[in-house]
């Protein structure tokens, strides 16, 4: 047996349901630690900074987060997928090609600074793509992009062998150390680049932290064509998916900064980001935990409806539960949480929320990356993008903010049925499991009651 077979073998015994739950447990302890942390400096920064400054920066971060996504070659995901993925020649061909990424990516978005700068704010315009100091936020938040193209190989290797203990305390540390830059300066200076600073701090301790702590071989520059070809042709389609993925997840703050101020910005992503955190969660576990689980099973057997279930199970029970909740006492949270200030993200934060119930299906992508197979979600991401891109200007400008955010909560919901069907077609539909997991939108919405009655009754 050769080596690597060996390390197959090896691999494959320990993917036990033991060690996939406490993988699930890991991945998720780390990353509601994580969002405790993300909301106690979203408080006290929000206190120290006006809405403006987040309304800024959420649209930079979607630039940034943009051309991260329009150039997505699944290199990580092909680390995890492929059976070459421990080889040396293999990662150094995906660090090479990650570096290269990661360089381009920052020349586009200092050439999109460059064209807002040389254009310049309109005098007679209030959106938030004519504020000054958009330019120069985008031209730092750039090289943040091109450190993360120096991280090593190692991590992706860790998530493919489910060794997440010293991923999740990196990722833990990293925000930490973020987080108290950011304080320190908006306590020193309360201004946007105080959250620049974080985010640039953040990328240089994490590649650091990633390259001291982390296992294994290191990277060395090296061109293997054959794999270069192979993470190509699987990216590809990765490529696609990203690109209309990432319209839907930033499309709105994009379509909406030609219409809303940076005040009205600010305001919506304290909502975006309470929702979000909850959308994060059930990401990061399928991303981390369930995929590299289909990946093993996948190269095993052609078979994996049971473990698909298992991992939907609690996770939908978060998601139904969490969005009922949400739906419900949204108001009550912003009131509880922010000052007046931002009072009016309570309803955005009630309607954005409708949106988790079709968030339990995203598991069906990660089963098409994992059989190789992208391309057959490409149907579901194109009716997302192409209802959002006509259906939010429309709502917006029909029935104004408020009614672009209904619409940004209700439209996910159309697309199930199509998710259903696909389901079906890839042999991982049971009506049964379907409705009874959707059922856990009840104690939800009893818990939203609940809450709302409690907290108004104690504090008044």
């Amino acid at each position: 047996m050769s080596s690597v077979a060996e390390v197959g073998a090896v691999q494959s015994s320990e993917f036990s349901s033991r060690r996939l739950r406490h993988a699930s447990i890991l991945v998720f302890a780390g990353y509601a630690a994580g969002q405790i942390l993300r909301l106690g400096s979203n408080l006290v920064m929000t206190r120290l900074l006006a809405p403006e400054m987040f309304g800024l920066m959420a649209l930079a971060n979607v630039v940034v987060a943009g051309v991260q996504m329009l150039t997505d070659m699944g290199i990580n995901k092909s680390i995890i997928q492929n059976k070459d993925g421990v080889e040396q020649p293999f990662l150094n061909t995906a660090w090479a090609l990650q570096i290269l990424r990661g360089v381009s990516l920052a020349a586009i978005v200092w050439g999109f600074a460059l064209t807002l700068w040389i254009v310049g704010p309109n005098g007679s315009s209030t959106n938030v793509y004519s504020h000054p100091d958009l330019p120069i936020v985008l031209a730092i938040l750039a090289s943040s992009l091109v450190i993360s193209g120096f991280r090593p190989t190692k991590t992706a290797v860790a998530n493919r062998d489910l060794q997440l203990g010293r991923i999740t305390a990196i990722d833990l540390m990293t925000q930490i150390i973020g987080i108290v830059a950011m304080i320190l300066w908006a306590s020193y200076s309360p201004s946007v680049w105080a959250l620049v600073a974080g985010t640039v701090i953040s990328s240089v301790v994490r590649i650091t932290a990633e390259n001291i702590c982390l296992s294994g071989v290191g990277n060395s520059w090296q061109w293997d064509r054959g794999y270069a070809k192979q993470i190509f042709h699987f990216g590809k389609w990765i490529f696609f998916t990203s690109l209309l993925s990432y319209w839907v997840l930033n499309g709105d703050r994009i379509i909406l900064g030609f219409d809303i101020n940076a005040h009205e910005m600010g305001i919506y992503s304290i909502a975006v980001f309470i929702v979000g955190s909850v959308r994060g969660a059930l990401n990061t576990i399928m991303q981390k935990v369930m995929y590299p689980a289909m990946s093993r099973k996948l190269r095993e057997s052609s078979d994996c409806t049971d473990m698909y279930y298992r991992f939907r199970l609690p996770l939908d029970f978060v998601i139904c539960s969490l969005c009922g909740f949400l739906v419900v006492s949204g108001d009550q949270i912003v009131r509880l949480l922010y000052d007046e200030r931002y009072s009016q993200a309570g309803i955005f934060l009630s309607f954005l929320s409708l949106g988790l119930i079709a968030d339990r299906y995203r598991g069906l992508g990660l089963y098409y990356q994992a059989e190789g197979e992208p391309k057959k979600m490409m149907s579901v991401a194109l009716s997302r993008a192409l209802l959002l891109t006509i259906g939010l200007p429309f709502a917006l400008f029909s029935y104004d903010l408020i009614g672009a955010v209904v619409f940004l909560g209700v439209y996910p919901i159309f697309i199930i049925p199509l998710q259903l069907y696909l389901k079906y077609k890839a042999g991982l539909m049971s009506v049964y499991r379907e409705i009874a997991y959707t059922s856990f939108i009840v104690p939800g919405v009893a818990a939203g009651y609940f809450f709302t009655w409690l907290t108004s009754y104690v504090v008044n």
